[in-house]
């Protein structure tokens, strides 16, 4: 009983803000504000959402430049993310394949430097990137968000990985390597299929991470054509803020890594008991 209790106390705390901003996405601004405070609208209007996507007459231009604004930014989210989840994957397969199939020497300091970038808080390396990709004019581009990204993400997944390919059974690939596969071959047909469902969920991990990744977007994309939907939504906190609108923008975004956290929940929760068990038998 006190489980579930505090489970439920949980749940509802954690999805109460989330709810909120549903209703207030649903809303017209002056009933927001309103006193007493209407939990529930009395006109639910799908406006806010059709704004966004060019389907409602935009009273102000500068309510027009906000849902641009956002249309623009959920574009350039999912041009970043898409190929930032691809990459990422594919390298820290890789890579959590070598650390978690071999021995080999330096092997522990290795995986250690690897982690390091994963150490020091964003903001403490924030101004090298920026000096680095401003000297080869690459601020305010898509390739200065991937090649970011893909930098801060791949340790992450390798650790995740490392764990997954370790306790894949190991007489199934020495099988593969006697009937003649090379150990290219062997990972490509053997391997990988039997780890696809940790390397779905590491993906979805990656396009989450770089979807919803705020600080770096804000200094190499803040103010720029490429510029993705977090600095967007925050940049909307003007003196001319539609909160109904900021509002339906913060639910758009979620609905994507929502959508894909719920197709692949079961691998995800199959990676979470694999990591468990291996970090027990080391």
């Amino acid at each position: 009983m006190i489980t579930y209790f505090v489970a439920l106390v949980v749940a509802a705390w954690s999805i109460a803000p989330i709810l909120w901003t549903f209703v207030m996405s649903i809303s017209y601004e002056r009933e927001i504000f309103s006193v007493p405070t209407h939990w529930i609208p009395e006109q639910p209007t799908s406006y806010n959402y059709a704004r966004i996507f060019g389907l409602a007459y935009e009273a102000t231009t500068v309510v027009s430049g906000q849902a641009v604004q956002i249309r623009q930014g959920l574009v350039n989210s999912l041009l970043i993310a898409t190929p930032v989840a691809v990459v990422a994957t594919l390298l820290a397969s890789l890579a959590g394949y070598a650390f978690g199939r071999y021995t080999f020497r330096f092997k522990n300091a290795t995986l250690f430097a690897f982690l390091s970038t994963r150490m020091l808080p964003p903001i403490t390396i924030i101004i090298p990137y920026y000096f680095v990709f401003s000297q080869i004019r690459l601020v305010g581009t898509y390739q200065s968000l991937i090649i970011t990204y893909v930098a801060a993400i791949v340790p992450v997944l390798t650790w995740i990985l490392l764990g997954f390919f370790a306790t894949l059974p190991i007489e199934i690939e020495r099988a593969a390597r006697v009937d003649g596969c090379s150990r290219l071959r062997a990972l490509r047909t053997v391997i990988l299929p039997m780890a696809a469902p940790g390397i779905a969920a590491v993906g979805i991990l990656a396009f989450c991470l770089s979807w919803n990744e705020f600080l770096f977007a804000l200094i190499l994309s803040g103010g720029t054509s490429v510029e993705t939907l977090p600095p967007v939504i925050s940049g909307l906190f003007t003196h001319a803020a539609q909160y109904t609108l900021m509002s339906a923008a913060v639910i758009l975004s979620i609905i994507p890594t929502v959508v894909l956290s719920l197709i692949f929940q079961k691998y995800i929760t199959q990676l979470r008991i694999v990591d468990a068990v291996s970090v027990r038998a080391e």
